[in-house]
C-alpha cells in the first residue's frame, strides 16, 4: 500500500513538471545552428577559391570546420586558414595546371572531382597506418595535413601531391577501368597486411610501395602517382635500387600497362605530365643542393665510395689518385695491401674524418680503418668546402689512429688529394634530385672528382 501511493507521488510530480514545461511557450522561428543559421562574410580566401577553382572548374574547397563532414571516430583537427591559399596554390600548380597543359582544360573541368575538403591533421588509424587522402566516389577529395604545409619543405609537397594525384587516378580508372591484365601480374601477393611490409621488401615483390600491396587499385594509382611526383630520373633511381630482378620486371609490367592506359583511355603521354608535374615541384619547391644536404648535423653526414661498387663513376682523375695511393700502400711489408673505401665523415663542426678502408690479403675477412683528421671551412654563399689537414685520429675509433700513423707515408696521394683543397658538390646526375649519391669536385678542377653515397653511418 506504502507502494501504490510513493508510485502515485512520482506520477503527479512528473505530470507537473511536464505541465509546466509545455506552458513556457518557445521561439520556433529561431534559426538552429549547423541546419541553415551559420552566416558568415566572405573574405580574401573565399575570393581566391571562387575566381581560382569554383569559377573556371567547378570545384569547391571546404576549410571552415563542419565536424560532418570528417571522421566522427578519429580526433582531427581544423585546417589553419592562412595554409589555406598555400596549400591550394600547390594544388593548382602540381596537379591542375600540368593536367591542363597535357589534355586541356575541358578534362579538368569534366573529370575534378567537385570538392576539396581541408583537415589540419592526418586521420591515425588504429592499425597503426595513416590516412593521407580520400576520394569519395569521384565527387571530394579529403586532404589531410594541412597545417604541416611549409613550401620549403620538399618532401612535404611531394607528399602532398602523390595524395592528389593518388586519388585523381583513381577518379580516373572509376570512371573507366584499368584492363584486368594489370591485376594478373601480382595477384597472389596482395595483402591487407601490406603495413607490416617495409618498402624494399615490397620492391622485391614487384610493388612500388609497400601500400601499392593493399590491392590492384592502390597498386595501379601508387605507379601513376609517384611517376608523377618524384620525376623520371628519381623514379628510375628507385627501380635501380631493386635487388631482385624479377621484382624490377613485375614493376615494369605494370608501368607499361599504367602508360598505355593513360595513353589509350585518356590520350595522356604519361611522361610529358611527368615532366610538367615535376617541372612544377621544382619551381614550387626547389630540390636542395647537395651541399645543404651533406654535413654535420644535416640530412647526412656522410659520402662513401668503394672501389668494389663505384669505380665506373669516378672521375678519371680521383680514380688515378685512388690507384696510386692503393699501389702505393701494396708495398708497405709487401703483402699487397690494398685501398677498398673512402668515407669523408663530417663527425664535428669543423671536422672531417677521412676514413680509408684497407685490407691485407693474408686476412681476406678482416677490414681496416685508418682515420686522417681535417679541419674544414665552409662558404655559405659559395656552398664550397675547404679542408686541411690536421693529422691522424682516434676520435672514432680507438685503433683507427694506429693503422692510420702505420700507413701514412704510403697513402700521401690520398691525403694530399684533399689537403689544402676547395670543393663544391653536385648530385650524381648533375642536377636532378633525389638521389642518395653526390659528387665531390675540385675546385681546381672541376673534372677532378669523387663519387659516393650520402649515408649517415661509417
Amino acid at each position: 500500500m506504502k507502494i501504490n501511493k510513493l508510485i502515485n507521488y512520482i506520477f503527479l510530480f512528473t505530470l507537473s513538471l511536464f505541465t509546466l514545461s509545455c506552458a513556457k511557450k518557445d521561439d520556433l522561428d529561431k534559426d538552429i545552428v549547423g541546419l541553415g543559421g551559420e552566416k558568415w562574410v566572405k573574405n580574401e580566401i573565399d575570393q581566391y577559391i571562387y575566381q581560382q577553382f569554383t569559377k573556371p572548374y567547378n570545384i569547391d574547397v571546404l576549410y571552415r570546420w563542419n565536424a560532418s563532414e570528417v571522421s566522427f571516430v578519429n580526433n582531427l583537427v581544423p585546417p589553419k586558414e592562412d595554409k589555406v591559399i598555400p596549400v591550394m596554390e600547390m594544388i593548382m600548380k602540381g596537379w591542375i595546371e600540368p593536367y591542363v597543359e597535357i589534355a586541356g582544360e575541358d578534362f579538368i573541368k569534366k573529370f575534378a572531382p567537385r570538392q576539396y575538403l581541408l583537415v589540419g591533421s592526418p586521420e591515425y588509424n588504429s592499425s597503426g597506418t595513416i590516412t593521407l587522402g580520400t576520394a569519395e566516389a569521384g565527387a571530394k577529395i579529403v586532404l589531410y595535413r594541412v597545417n604541416w604545409f611549409d613550401v620549403k619543405d620538399r618532401a612535404l609537397v611531394q607528399a602532398m601531391l602523390k595524395t592528389i594525384h593518388h586519388e585523381f587516378a583513381h577518379i580516373l580508372h572509376q570512371t573507366v577501368m584499368y584492363p584486368k591484365e594489370f591485376e594478373a601480374i601480382t595477384a597472389a601477393d596482395y595483402t591487407s597486411t601490406w603495413n607490416q611490409v617495409n618498402v624494399a621488401d615490397a620492391r622485391k615483390a614487384g610493388f612500388i610501395s609497400s601500400y601499392a600491396m593493399s590491392g590492384p587499385d592502390e597498386d595501379f594509382v601508387e605507379i601513376a602517382s609517384i611517376m608523377l611526383t618524384q620525376g623520371y630520373e628519381p623514379f628510375e633511381e628507385i627501380i635501380k635500387s631493386i635487388t631482385d630482378p624479377q621484382g624490377v620486371e613485375k614493376i615494369r609490367q605494370k608501368q607499361q600497362v599504367v602508360l598505355n592506359y593513360f595513353r589509350q583511355t585518356w590520350n595522356i603521354d604519361l611522361y610529358a605530365l611527368q615532366q610538367k608535374t615535376e617541372a612544377a615541384i621544382n619551381k614550387l619547391s626547389p630540390p636542395p643542393s647537395a651541399f645543404e644536404q651533406l654535413g654535420f648535423e644535416r640530412s647526412s653526414s656522410v659520402l662513401f665510395t668503394s672501389n668494389t661498387t663505384d669505380i665506373p663513376n669516378w672521375s678519371p682523375l680521383f680514380k688515378e689518385t685512388f690507384e696510386k695511393a692503393s699501389a702505393s700502400l701494396g708495398t708497405y711489408g709487401n703483402v699487397g695491401r690494398y685501398l677498398e673505401d673512402v668515407n669523408v665523415i663530417y663527425y664535428n663542426k669543423n671536422n672531417m674524418m677521412l676514413r680509408l678502408k684497407y685490407k691485407n690479403p693474408n686476412s681476406p675477412t678482416s677490414i681496416y680503418n685508418a682515420d686522417f683528421k681535417f679541419n674544414y671551412v665552409e662558404n655559405a654563399n659559395t656552398k664550397k668546402t675547404t679542408f686541411a689537414f690536421v693529422g691522424t685520429s682516434t676520435d672514432l675509433n680507438s685503433t683507427a689512429g694506429g693503422n692510420a700513423n702505420a700507413v701514412l707515408p704510403y697513402l700521401r696521394e690520398m691525403i694530399n688529394y684533399f689537403d689544402g683543397k676547395t670543393f663544391h658538390f653536385s648530385w650524381s646526375n648533375d642536377g636532378i634530385y633525389p638521389t642518395p649519391y653526390a659528387k665531390m669536385r675540385r675546385d681546381d678542377n672541376p673534372e677532378n672528382y669523387m663519387y659516393g653515397l650520402l649515408k649517415n653511418s661509417y
